[in-house]
């Protein structure tokens, strides 16, 4: 029997992510993958029953490598001190994933044959899904200690990821952009995190009775 190991796995996926890219979800063959691995079939499907769960693992992968430690602070913060500083280092980060050279061509490719397979919704399902529950996991406690105003959670992390992702997919229909400089990704998250503060800000404490004015003799 032969053993999985980890060195392995991903291995697999480090190539897998490359024939993605390079044919597209339905052109992109577990045959191909193979011969660039070497080995059998069976090396690939001991880990991973089918293309359509390789492609998930693919993407899964992805957001862990780059963006998951950023998601654990979230879920790790205390809440006693606000949320405008964690939320500020999340689109730092969030926004610096998403201007990766490879999440913009995984898009790109994406978006091209969602028309045309179910590739769109095995992405969604495996990546953006899986990150705007735990963005809504973390609004939902920040609902509860008054850091935002009492909403749908989960809409607001929609919310949020768009407004992070509004200066940055304007890129992804030129062929050949420069890099964003980390000054210029720091700026577009600061401006996304800003105006989500501002529109989910919790009620001004207007409820408190006014100080009654002396009046004079």
């Amino acid at each position: 029997m032969k053993v999985r190991t980890e060195a392995r796995r991903e291995a697999i996926l480090e190539i897998a992510s490359q024939v993605f890219l390079e044919f597209g979800f339905e052109r992109a063959s577990m045959a191909e993958i193979v011969r660039r691995i070497g080995g059998s079939k069976s090396t690939i499907y001991g880990y991973y029953p089918s293309k359509e769960a390789l492609f998930q693992a693919v993407t899964q992968a992805a957001g862990e490598q780059h963006i998951q430690a950023s998601f654990a602070e979230l879920a790790a913060h205390d809440m006693q001190h606000g949320i405008a500083e964690v939320l500020a280092r999340f689109g730092e980060k969030l926004a610096t994933f998403m201007c990766r050279q490879e999440m913009i061509a995984t898009h790109r490719m994406v978006l091209a044959e969602a028309g045309h397979s179910n590739m769109g919704e095995l992405f969604y399902e495996a990546g953006p899904k899986r990150g705007m529950g735990e963005i809504s996991a973390f609004f939902t406690r920040a609902m509860e200690h008054g850091h935002l105003r009492q909403d749908a959670p989960f809409v607001a992390a929609l919310q949020f990821g768009a407004l992070v992702q509004c200066e940055i997919q304007l890129r992804w229909y030129y062929k050949d952009l420069p890099p964003l400089p980390p000054e210029e990704i720091q700026a577009l998250a600061d401006r996304a995190v800003a105006t989500f503060l501002r529109a989910y800000a919790p009620p001004a404490a207007a409820s408190k009775p006014k100080a009654k004015s002396k009046k004079t003799a």
